[in-house]
């Protein structure tokens, strides 16, 4: 029943005029605490991050190009000649859905509208780092949000990656696990953490830690994207609504 009632937001929403950038003196928001300078730099170490997934990867690609082989102890379960392959069209993919994300993205930074832009991941980052008082103006967004607006964030957020890690991520790293398990059954020496056991090479054996790493992270985020599939369905009940909607609802109320 709760979920057919009308929402009480979208008729608030209605009324609210849109809000700007141009309408907001944003070094009013401008934080002199050191824990918050802190944080920011953490945006650059989370960018760090992204640029050295896709070198990982791109490293991995061109491991699987050039050699044929991992060793002569590994059998991968999956032939490289078809690996390598899996490999290129899903980095390729990465880098379309990018190029996607960042043509949505321009109309939005150009638009200058604040919810927009809070609901865009690559419009935020473009303020973010170009400005540290718009890291701490959408730092005061989130702060003032109820438990469940920072749910229907997550939620939301996390939906917006959805295409990227089912599309580009889970194909690589499928062939990543697939090879990983056959490189540790490969490891007759049972020294699990010793790299020097992984390939017979120092560039095969970064290969392999690369895939590790790069395997690592997807298992996060597709946990994450679990979550937020258990939580969307409580939160619908909740908002009967648009999610979209009602969190730039949220943030215009702000």
């Amino acid at each position: 029943m709760c979920c057919c009632k009308p929402s009480q937001w979208r008729s608030e929403r209605n009324v609210i005029q849109d809000h700007k950038f141009d309408f907001v003196d944003i070094d009013e928001f401008y934080e002199r605490s050191t824990l918050r300078k802190f944080k920011y730099s953490l945006v650059f170490l989370v960018v760090l991050k992204t640029i050295l997934v896709y070198i990982a990867d791109l490293w991995t690609a061109g491991i699987l190009l050039i050699f044929d082989r991992w060793g002569s102890s590994v059998n991968p379960k999956i032939p490289i000649y078809i690996s390598k392959w899996i490999y290129v069209g899903a980095i390729l993919m990465s880098f379309i859905i990018l190029a996607w994300d960042i043509k949505k993205a321009r109309p939005i930074i150009a638009s200058r509208d604040i919810s927009y832009t809070f609901t865009s991941l690559v419009a935020t980052r473009f303020y973010t780092l170009r400005s540290y008082a718009h890291y701490c103006f959408f730092c005061q967004i989130q702060e003032s949000t109820k438990i469940v607006d920072d749910i229907a964030f997550f939620v939301y957020f996390s939906f917006k990656g959805w295409k990227r890690l089912i599309f580009a991520e889970l194909p690589r790293q499928a062939v990543n696990a697939f090879t990983l398990f056959s490189i540790v059954q490969g490891n007759h020496q049972r020294k699990y953490w010793d790299i020097t056991a992984y390939g017979d090479t120092n560039v095969q054996r970064l290969a392999v830690a690369l895939m590790a790493f790069t395997l690592v992270v997807f298992l996060l985020s597709f946990s994450m994207l679990c979550l937020a599939f258990i939580l969307y369905i409580p939160l619908l009940c909740h908002i009967r609504g648009n999610l979209k909607e009602y969190c730039c609802h949220k943030v215009d109320k702000r």
